[in-house]
């Protein structure tokens, strides 16, 4: 008898189905399906993963939501060019576009590292660094890229509960919860399949934390706008100038 696909109310991550999504996906930014390569089919993925076929669907599914994968009705599955950025992939799953949430997180987080930088010894910080630097040593684990990307997210999530402004906390703290729903999930584990985009995603976040702690609030705030305008034009290439985040 088939076990359940979900462990718990609370685990989201460890979907039955999520864990095949992201098996393929490690399979396609490690090299082993190239753009363009068709996948096999859902009853040869399921038996690959011991799984029923319905648990193969759910996983296309979100992948295809995510932009990592192009059904063809009637041909078969290919994976998709993710050079190509992620324009036009819309979130369905969590009723809203990722440019909707993305330009929200773009208004909440930088106001919230303004006012965490008022009084920075108040704060919990070095516990916010103690996550950080166990990011830091995931860089050259791809393998580990679930992990990575659940990090960048308990970054965001940290700060926004140590902040004073209840109403703020509640808005980021939602915002970084969309980030842990299954099709985001896939979708940062595409902007993040390259090194150098991982690197890039630790030094903003390092430089975002040292700034709360010594470099005043707006010092504070143009670290994290800075942070999350660059990473836009990781998720909408060519649309540089508007005010997009991507983590």
């Amino acid at each position: 008898m088939q076990s359940s696909d979900h462990s718990g109310p609370s685990s989201l991550p460890k979907r039955r189905y999520l864990r095949i999504a992201q098996a393929l996906l490690s399979e396609i930014q490690q090299g082993g399906l190239a753009a363009g390569a068709r996948l096999p089919s859902d009853r040869e993925l399921a038996t690959k993963f011991e799984v029923s076929r319905a648990t193969v669907r759910e996983a296309l599914f979100a992948m295809e939501l995510s932009g990592a994968i192009v059904v063809r009705h009637g041909d078969g599955t290919y994976v998709a060019d993710l050079s190509r950025g992620l324009s036009q992939r819309y979130g369905h799953e969590i009723g809203s576009t990722p440019e909707h949430v993305i330009a929200a997180r773009l208004v909440v987080e930088p106001s919230i590292s303004r006012l965490l930088a008022a009084s920075p010894r108040d704060l919990d910080l070095d516990e916010v660094q103690r996550d950080l630097d166990t990011a830091t040593r995931l860089i050259d684990e791809p393998a580990q890229l679930p992990d990575f990307v659940n990090h960048s997210m308990v970054f965001h999530a940290a700060l926004a509960a140590m902040c004073p402004n209840h109403i703020l906390n509640h808005f980021a703290s939602e915002l970084v919860e969309i980030d842990r729903q299954p099709l985001w999930v896939l979708i940062n584990q595409i902007i993040l399949k390259d090194r150098e985009k991982r690197v890039e995603l630790i030094a903003d976040h390092q430089r975002v934390l040292d700034a709360i702690r010594s470099d005043g609030p707006q010092g504070a705030e143009d670290a994290m706008k800075a942070h999350l305008q660059r990473n836009q034009a990781q998720l909408f290439p060519g649309r540089a100038g508007i005010d997009r985040p991507v983590f």
